[in-house]
């Protein structure tokens, strides 16, 4: 059930509504009162490693418990996107971002204790100041893997397979990754499994 769909009794007057809902707004018959419902903020990073991998977890709870996932969460109420991406990373695998950018943003369903919300997922790109990542907050485990061992339908949601297609495309100018290694010889692009537009 989606969030307008459980509003019955209007939280100014005490009216009960008399329909039931067809689009996300609560609107009261008795005192006028309107309520627009709007997408929930969500943020998630593809952090890189300096060897090309990328940092994920794996969920310890639903929705999607055991699949994996970039660091993310929830945007609070006075908090850019930038600051919330930081700070959930920090939450959730105790390392700091740096070099944060705005990679796109998909649209996604989260189900949860009855509602589903109707979530703007936004995705960053950023380099990761340590690889000492550990589980903390509702994380089972964490990993670092290279691009060419994940698979999108391993990842928990559908924004999450958007966007990490996204990034595989755009991933040369997106990271900035595109200059030669002396140690080897081989283009970021060749490393990271992409290939040119």
């Amino acid at each position: 059930m989606e969030p307008w769909r459980s509003f019955r009794v209007c939280p100014r007057c005490g009216c009960r509504r008399r329909a039931a809902p067809k689009e996300p707004l609560f609107h009261c018959d008795g005192c006028g009162f309107h309520y627009h419902f709007n997408p929930t903020l969500a943020v998630a990073a593809i952090v890189a490693a300096d060897d090309g991998r990328v940092l994920f977890i794996r969920r310890a709870t639903a929705p999607g418990k055991g699949k994996l996932a970039m660091p993310g969460g929830f945007v609070d109420f006075g908090e850019s996107a930038e600051a919330a991406t930081r700070r959930e990373t920090r939450e959730e695998v105790g390392i700091e971002l740096d070099d944060v950018r705005f990679l796109g943003s998909h649209i996604n369903r989260y189900p949860y204790e009855g509602l589903t919300y109707l979530t703007l997922d936004l995705f960053f790109v950023a380099r990761a100041r340590s690889t000492r990542a550990r589980a903390l907050e509702d994380v089972e485990s964490v990993c670092w893997l290279k691009p060419t061992e994940v698979r999108a339908s391993d990842l928990a949601f559908s924004s999450m397979r958007k966007a990490w297609k996204q990034w595989l495309h755009e991933a040369p100018t997106t990271t900035s990754a595109i200059r030669d290694t002396s140690s080897s010889g081989e283009s970021d692009r060749q490393r990271l499994g992409t290939r040119p537009r």
